[in-house]
């Protein structure tokens, strides 16, 4: 656990393998990234290789922020249980095959709502809500793992029925203000409803404030921001069907031994959390057209390889 939020120190002093830090930030650089920042029980070692003072669309990272909401709706108690049916809040689903989806289906990836595999059309749709709530069932719910863009875009309208505010307004006053994170952007479909697969825009510290939030079990400043339960259940395997699931953040693994959790975004946005090992490792890059996206499971190898 770290309690405060890490002091700058050069990267020999983070007290992990020299060696292996330097194998990550070569891959950084190879890379064209904008921001490496990795933060250890000794402190925090960021470094901004472009000098950018703009936030990072984090595109599927923004999956995580969207859960967040979820778990702080149940601590508040205005969801009672995971297992709620998301035809409480879209009533004209009773009696359809999508009556028996539940929150817990759409935070596990095994909704069964059709999927294109990619947010093309879907990013399109005037009304993201209306368009995925039209879409097929292909699978029954509970059965199958299948990531789905679809299913969480429905997180945002179901965050607005039930506080009455946009998915962007309750994060910024649950958890972006008591954090400190003022410079923020969040894309929005032609109804004015944020994405919830994608669309949050942050800089490199403030996504690491997040990431230490959830090292020090929910607490900031001696605040419960989020709380512990719900950071170790969301973080951990959720299901039998797929293990790497945790509630929207993938669960990291070395020769089957859990060793923390991450998430990903399109492009080469990437976040690493090894509570164990009091290590966050985060690399974010500005989308540069038409270089091919860098290897997500190369940058996770080299961030574990660093704890190992």
């Amino acid at each position: 656990m770290i309690t405060q939020f890490p002091k700058d120190v050069p990267f020999n002093e983070l007290g992990l393998n020299i060696k292996k830090i330097n194998a990550l930030i070569e891959y950084c650089k190879d890379e064209e990234s904008d921001e490496l920042i990795l933060i250890s029980k000794n402190g925090m070692y960021h470094e901004n290789f472009t000098n950018t003072n703009k936030p990072i669309a984090l595109n599927s990272l923004t999956k995580v922020f969207a859960g967040t909401a979820i778990g702080l709706l149940m601590e508040e108690g205005l969801i009672s249980s995971l297992h709620t049916p998301i035809s409480t809040y879209f009533l004209n689903l009773n009696k359809t095959e999508m009556s028996e989806i539940t929150l817990w289906h759409i935070l596990t990836h095994t909704s069964g709502i059709h999927t294109d595999g990619h947010d093309n059309e879907l990013s399109a749709a005037p009304n993201i809500a209306e368009y995925v709530l039209a879409l097929p069932i292909t699978d029954k719910p509970g059965t199958v793992s299948k990531y789905s863009n679809e299913a969480v875009g429905l997180l945002s309208e179901i965050v607005r029925r039930i506080t009455g505010k946009t998915i962007d307004q309750y994060l910024n006053e649950k958890l972006f203000i008591p954090l400190g994170i003022k410079d923020w952007e969040w894309l929005k479909d032609q109804s004015n409803n944020p994405y919830a697969y994608a669309g949050l825009s942050l800089k490199g510290i403030d996504l690491a404030k997040f990431a230490n939030l959830h090292l020090n079990d929910g607490v900031w400043n001696g605040k419960q921001i989020i709380s512990k339960h719900w950071i170790d259940t969301a973080t951990h395997p959720t299901q039998s069907i797929n293990r790497n699931w945790g509630y929207l953040w993938l669960t990291a693994y070395v020769e089957d031994v859990y060793v923390g959790y991450g998430m990903s975004g399109f492009g080469g946005k990437y976040l690493l959390v090894s509570p164990k090992e009091n290590f966050i490792a985060i690399r974010l890059v500005h989308r540069k057209d038409p270089i091919p996206a860098p290897s997500a499971d190369l940058f996770f190898k080299l961030a574990i390889d660093i704890i190992k």
